[in-house]
């Protein structure tokens, strides 16, 4: 049995444990009172009970993603790799459906390029990263930048570094959500050039 496994286990029986205390407590609460006004306390505290839980759950998958997400990682305290510059990046990820791409999306890059064939791609301000460049992004992987959009043109006239990595579906896009990093780009582009923060 793997380290995940075991987690997902012990995962489980806690659920079962709180689900099954929950219902105890509720037949508890509610059995054997006589009085109709105060019957139903056991169903409104489990109700609030499963409420509370709900909105954690939500909380742990997004806004507390977010909230570390917004800080960022640190800049490395290494020197980049001969000839690059570090750049402070915010991330963000696309998919090629139209909810991200909008309803005119054709499954072709700006650079023609057609996404079934190239599923994993970077979308950039063509005037800070040159095309057809392999860019390294932690935790993504390398990439071709190869693709631009409305967003990453617009923060580039704010001084601000903006890349949009491809995905193949939704899901993984909205998974990897908006990150702030620290990357590796050549040190001639408009990205290097930028200012950064200290």
């Amino acid at each position: 049995m793997t380290k995940t496994d075991r987690i997902l286990r012990l995962l489980w029986l806690f659920v079962r444990r709180v689900v099954n205390w929950s219902c105890r407590f509720s037949w508890w609460t509610t059995a054997g009172l006589r009085d109709a006004r105060t019957r139903p306390t056991g169903l409104r505290l489990l109700c609030l009970g499963l409420a509370v839980g709900v909105l954690i759950g939500w909380a742990n998958s997004e806004v507390i993603h977010v909230l570390i997400d917004r800080g960022g990682m640190p800049k490395p305290v290494t020197p980049p790799p001969p000839g690059m510059a570090w750049a402070h990046v915010l991330t963000t990820g696309y998919c090629p459906c139209t909810i991200c791409c909008g309803p005119n999306a054709s499954g072709h890059t700006s650079t023609n390029r057609d996404v079934r064939s190239y599923p994993f791609g970077i979308a950039v301000d063509p005037g800070l990263m040159p095309y057809r460049y392999n860019l390294y992004v932690p935790g993504y992987g390398i990439a071709d930048v190869d693709d631009t959009g409305g967003a990453m043109r617009e923060d580039a006239r704010r001084g601000r570094f903006h890349i949009d990595l491809r995905f193949t579906d939704h899901q993984q896009a909205r998974r990897w959500g908006v990150r702030w990093m620290w990357i590796a780009v050549p040190a001639g582009t408009g990205a290097a050039a930028l200012p950064q923060p200290h």
